[in-house]
């Protein structure tokens, strides 16, 4: 990981703000396209639905420090009563690589141990996505389960957890 990275709890964002979000969403994903069935919900996500999140939910952004403090990661948290739900982690294509998204996970879980309140990370990973898989197993994740989206017979996800310790 470079040291000119910085992870960082995002604070009263801006529509500028949101809209590079989405970009960053969109551009990470994209490579599932045709690829996983049912599409991804960021095809449609937009400013109105992540401003909604915003208000429940913790983000968690990586800022390139030699590039203008620019956002070139994200990572959800959605505080259960039962874990703590990881979801829309993002890092801009052309950091690929860089060990970003390990260090977005490894902020995720110190955010959680600080919060206090749930000792246990959850995230759903498509099944087709056998490097998403082997990323979060990297990153301590064991599968525990799968689901199935709406409207699918057969699962299409896979339910990974990691516990976590104070």
């Amino acid at each position: 990981m470079s040291t000119n990275l910085r992870i960082e709890p995002l604070l009263n964002p801006d529509i500028a703000v949101f809209d590079r979000l989405i970009v960053l969403l969109k551009a990470a994903f994209a490579a599932q396209d045709g690829i996983v069935n049912p599409p991804s919900s960021v095809t449609r996500v937009d400013v109105a639905e992540l401003q909604w999140r915003f208000q429940r939910d913790a983000v968690l952004v990586a800022r390139d420090v030699q590039n203008d403090d620019a956002i070139i990661g994200q990572i959800w948290i959605e505080t259960t009563p039962e874990d703590a739900y990881i979801y829309k982690m993002s890092v801009d294509p052309a950091y690929h690589g860089k060990g970003i998204g390990r260090a977005l996970m490894d902020a995720a879980c110190d955010y959680v141990v600080q919060k206090g309140a749930v000792s246990r990370l959850r995230l759903h990973v498509r099944q087709e996505l056998t490097g998403n898989v082997a990323f979060f197993q990297r990153c301590g994740f064991v599968t525990t389960g799968e689901g199935v989206h709406s409207g699918f017979t057969e699962p299409t996800y896979w339910i990974m957890t990691r516990d976590i310790v104070a």
